[in-house]
């Protein structure tokens, strides 16, 4: 009846380990990005602090993928003034968010 129930012969199956529901969590909150996501509203909240009201006003974060913040800059002055002070924003953000979730922050146009 079990072989019935599974779809497959009682060793296919039978012979696996058993996992809770809490050993899986981590894996999926990992392969979804959901934690990024979560991290990515972080940045967004502290962004005009970090980065002053005007450079807030023309920047905007918008993607973490494996540590990386890519920001969308709205003109090229903005994105030269951010150039300069990529290390202390980065350094800043790193005190707000934690040292090891930020490895590098990226500015492109659009």
């Amino acid at each position: 009846m079990l072989t019935a129930w599974r779809g497959v012969e009682p060793g296919l199956l039978g012979d696996m380990p058993t996992r809770t529901v809490s050993d899986m969590v981590g894996k999926v909150v990992a392969q979804s990005g959901i934690n990024e996501r979560l991290k990515l509203e972080e940045v967004q909240n502290a962004w005009q602090e970090v980065v002053g009201d005007f450079l807030y006003g023309q920047s905007k974060p918008d993607t973490i993928q494996r540590g990386v913040l890519v920001v969308r800059v709205l003109q090229p002055a903005v994105h030269h003034a951010l150039m300069q002070e990529r290390p202390r924003i980065l350094k800043r953000l790193r005190e707000k968010l934690g040292q090891n979730f930020l490895k590098e922050v990226r500015f492109k146009h659009g």
